[in-house]
Parts: structure tokens; sequence; C-alpha cells
């Protein structure tokens, strides 16, 4: 909390996120149970959850999510397989899922109550807006929609709002210790759409989705892909006071402190599609080291690790040489 906050940290916290198949192989390379790996990994970060019913499609190809967007089960990232609203503009003839739910918060109140004083508890809302938008429609139909149909689209991202803002308040009383959103807006040099599109559409409704984190004095964390530069201080503006996952291969991290340290803290920093995946022990040490230099050069306001969930063509001996070069004291952030 208080590394998120830029206050003095005696040590910097560290954040290591894999997929099931990296989380196999790395559990076999430390010759660890699976469920011991967080904490050989010196994770301090714990994300929740909705509990409700996992749906799957009768061959076992696709899984279904809470909101009903298929999602492949034979790739290791994510690959969208189904969209209830591919054929169809009637926001009325699916079935929105129900927010007051009562077993929702099982899984985020249990996780509050048995790890809350040691972890920081965050719930799990990634693909809050744009990615939750074109999983229910389709990527590219969502694109066109921005065109052909524009009130349309603000109509379909005003239920999801409407949805999410139930979840936030929920996930509040439950007694998590900020917020953490996913919406990949960029593309490796540039947006995925225009700024101007983006201020129309997503900002406003962003915007009532960090208040109520802003408002109980909780960091509100945004992981977003890609270069997103042109609306970094709107986004600041909004509430969003931590940056993940910061690409140094897209975002130069010297540049992004000296505009963003004062108002941001930042979550990542080392590259997964760089220097972990194909680098020496040697080089990811000293990505480590570059990390913590320029990212936590005030001393503070950086979680480090990996920029996103690793996967299983990291080896796992630069997993282990990162996890050697992580601060071990006082983060040497200060020296």
């Amino acid at each position: 909390m208080r590394a998120f906050r830029r206050e003095a940290v005696d040590r910097l916290p560290a954040q290591t996120n894999y997929t099931p198949a990296m989380g196999v192989k790395l559990a076999a390379y430390f010759q660890i149970p699976i469920e011991e790996l967080p904490a050989r990994l010196d994770n301090h970060l714990v994300r929740v959850d909705l509990e409700h019913e996992r749906r799957a499609s009768a061959d076992g190809r696709t899984r279904y999510d809470w909101w009903g967007a298929g999602w492949s089960t034979e790739t290791e990232g994510y690959w969208h397989a189904f969209s209830p609203l591919a054929q169809s503009e009637d926001l009325d003839g699916v079935a929105w899922p129900d927010p007051l739910a009562p077993p929702l918060m099982d899984e985020a109140r249990a996780t509050v109550a048995d790890r809350g004083a040691e972890y920081f508890v965050a719930p799990n809302l990634g693909m809050c807006l744009f990615e939750r938008a074109w999983s229910l429609r389709g990527f590219d139909r969502l694109l066109v929609d921005f065109a052909d149909r524009p009130e349309w689209v603000e109509e379909l991202l005003e239920r999801i709002t409407d949805i999410q803002a139930v979840l936030i308040r929920r996930y509040i009383e439950a007694g998590v210790d900020g917020g953490y959103f996913g919406d990949d807006y960029g593309a490796q040099r540039s947006m995925l759409f225009s700024p101007r599109l983006w201020r129309r559409m997503f900002k406003p409704r962003l915007a009532r989705m960090f208040e109520p984190f802003c408002a109980a004095g909780r960091p509100v964390i945004l992981h977003s892909d890609g270069d997103i530069r042109a609306i970094l201080p709107d986004l600041v503006e909004i509430g969003v006071t931590v940056l993940n996952p910061v690409q140094p291969e897209v975002l130069e991290p010297a540049w992004l402190e000296k505009e963003y340290g004062e108002r941001l803290a930042f979550y990542g920093g080392i590259s997964t599609q760089g220097v972990l995946r194909s680098g020496t022990r040697e080089e990811v040490k000293a990505a480590v080291e570059a990390c913590r230099r320029t990212l936590a050069r005030r001393g503070t306001g950086l979680m480090i690790g990996p920029s996103h969930r690793m996967q299983s063509d990291i080896p796992g001996e630069n997993v282990e040489a990162m996890l050697e070069a992580f601060p071990k004291d006082d983060g040497g952030a200060a020296r």
C-alpha cells in the first residue's frame, strides 16, 4: 500500500503472474507443490474473482465467463471463441448476469479474512469496459460499430458500466484494498483507436468505476497494454494511481517516470516480450536492476515484476535469475 501511495518503504514489493501452463512448469523447476509457487515468487498481491458456476461447451473446447463470452481452452493465452451479441444488436435479447447474486463475493470475503493482513487484495476487474464490450460483440464488429452505430455502442457500454458499478460497491464492502482494472487500449506503436473516441466512449464510464475506490482512499490499478501515452493525462485525471504493465519496449521507463513519477506508481517493468523470454541470466538481472533504478528512483512507487503474465516460453532459469535480483531489504531504491 505504501509503495502504491509513493510513500517510504522498507523494501520494494514484487508480483509475478503466470499462466496455468507456466505455473506447472515453474513448480516442476523449483521442485515445489504448485500451491507454494506464489510464496516462492515472493508475490505481494492477490486478485480475487467472482464466485460463480464455471460453464464449458460439451466438447470442452470453449470456456464461458460470467458474462457469457466464450474462450478457447486450447491456447495458453486468451483466445476469443464466442460472442453472444455477434449476430444481434438486441441488447434485451441476451441474458445479462446478475451482479447482486449472493455467492459472487464469497471468494473475496474469504480471501480478505484469510490473507488480507499480509497481502494486498484486489478484485480482478479485468476486461472492464472496451474488452468486455468486444468480448460480447466481437472485436472486428465492435470497431465497425464505433463508426456505424456509436449510439448503440454507448448503450452497450452503459449496461456494462452499470453492472460493474454494482460489483465494485460489493467488492469494497467485502474489504478489498484497492481496484485492479484491465482494459487494453494500445497496440505496440499507437492506440487501437483515436484518443478522441476513447474520451467520448470510455473516459466518463471509467471515471464512474474508479470513483468509489478514490472516495474510499484506495489505490486504482489500471492494466492497459500498448502505447497509451496520449491518454495518460486523462487516466490520472479520473483517478488511476498505479499503471501496469509498464512495457519497456513500448513506453520508455525513464520518460514515464520523469513525466508521471510524481502522480503515478508503477507495477511491472520487466519485459516478458524480450529479456525474460530470450535474455541470458545476466541480462535478466541487469533488466531488474535497470527497472528498480529507473521506476523507483524516488525510493518507492514501484511493485516490481514481469510486465505480463509469464507464459511457458520463458525459461525457468530466467525466472530464477529475476528472483535472485529482486531487492531483498530496503529495495536499494534510495541508494
